[in-house]
């Protein structure tokens, strides 16, 4: 399943399985995250869409695809 972590916000995004959002993440703006993705702790993801089975560590403010 997916792990949200404490302190987390999603709004109007999609979460694939077996993702994880890290503690203080926001998640926004129909971000689309691939199965099995792991976005770190306090990182800010706007309206990006992320291919399955990688890993956020800095934050994505403009729409934009993580291959």
């Amino acid at each position: 399943g997916v792990r949200i972590k404490k302190h987390a916000c999603v709004s109007g995004s999609i979460i694939g399985w077996h993702s994880t959002v890290g503690q203080w993440a926001r998640v926004e703006n129909m971000t689309v995250l691939g199965e099995d993705v792991h976005v770190c702790d306090e990182v800010y993801n706007n309206g990006c869409v992320v291919l399955p089975h990688k890993e956020i560590k800095s934050s994505i403010t403009k729409p934009e695809i993580v291959m």
